[in-house]
């Protein structure tokens, strides 16, 4: 058996809310900063690029590749109509061909919890919005079910014909694609409170099933904030975010990086348990969520990231970042 793929999730700028840029000063500069961190400090040998624009997810996946990293690409045109999610997938397959024929180690993953992320799969008018209405609009997955399988299956055909190399999706634990479509088996889970007693058994049965049809699982997304008690709500932690443009956290959140570090390194431990095949971390920086000492405006809090980001673009390794990096020379 290979050892485990360690990952890390990279935002090269996702549009959310139709205007919010998670990566406003992205630069071929700073991304090749980036990716040298990942690849040589902190130990990682893939990454999983996401972007919103073709374009900047083609100059990152470039810059990652000559870092000796295995490279997953992940358009997320988020919220825009569905013949642009076609375009932008389209696109990223003839990247991923063109770093493969050029000798790296490159996968596509063709979408990101599209049931919350595409218009018409379930009611609310944007990403963050149906993923709140999920507790009221659950009655309806089965439809979004069947809705998923017949998007996806399009989206898998259309990138077949431009690239030969492993396919993927990210999906929520409440999706149910057909994974016989896909080569490799890609989920995002966040352990919390409310699903803690049955996380490891429904993880494992998954790849259990996964590997019996000889397909690798790989968690593309998990992790948690920089605040005490964010472990218990990791997927929902970043709702603590208040505003449109002037951007603010509750001045009552309390700093706990040491709690993000226990649950990502508790998380790959029991991920190795059950023998998933690969994890991508979420994530390395939300460069838009920037660090202050000023009550309410430390939006570092509410990142995800394993570095904190600050006004100027430069970034600090929170105590996540040493977890990892000492994890990852200590295991294959």
């Amino acid at each position: 058996m290979p050892e485990p793929v360690r990952g890390i999730g990279y935002d090269a700028g996702v549009i959310y809310e139709k205007s919010f840029d998670s990566h406003p000063r992205f630069s071929a500069a700073s991304a090749r900063r980036d990716f040298r961190a990942i690849r040589h400090e902190l130990g990682c040998d893939a990454v999983l690029i996401m972007a919103s624009d073709p374009e900047r997810l083609a100059t990152a996946a470039q810059l990652a590749a000559e870092e000796d990293l295995a490279v997953w690409l992940q358009p997320r045109p988020f919220d825009r109509p569905v013949r642009e999610l076609h375009t932008a997938v389209q696109a990223a397959a003839t990247t991923a061909e063109q770093l493969r024929t050029s000798g790296a180690e490159v996968g596509l993953v063709v979408g990101c919890e599209l049931t919350l992320s595409t218009p018409g799969m379930l009611p609310g008018p944007t990403f963050w919005t149906s993923g709140t209405l999920l507790t009221l609009t659950f009655p309806l997955l089965p439809i979004a079910s069947r809705r998923l399988r017949r998007l996806l299956a399009a989206l898998v055909a259309e990138a077949r014909e431009l690239f030969d190399g492993p396919i993927s999706y990210g999906a929520g634990s409440w999706e149910r694609p057909d994974w016989s479509i896909f080569d490799v088996i890609g989920l995002d889970r966040y352990r919390e409170a409310s699903n803690a007693w049955r996380f490891e058994d429904d993880l494992r049965a998954i790849t259990e099933q996964a590997h019996r049809h000889g397909k690798p699982t790989y968690v593309f997304e998990f992790g948690t904030c920089t605040y005490r008690g964010t472990a218990d709500k990791s997927s929902t932690a970043a709702g603590v975010i208040r505003g449109r443009t002037d951007l603010r956290v509750p001045k009552t959140l309390v700093r706990d990086e040491q709690e993000q570090a226990d649950h990502l390194i508790d998380l790959l431990t029991t991920f190795d348990r059950i023998g998933v095949d690969g994890t991508f971390v979420w994530g390395f920086a939300e460069p838009a969520l920037t660090t202050s000492d000023v009550p309410g405006r430390d939006l570092d809090l509410a990142s995800y990231g394993i570095v904190a980001v600050d006004d100027d673009g430069n970034w600090t390794p929170k105590r996540a970042f040493h977890a990892l990096a000492d994890r990852h020379r200590d295991t294959p």
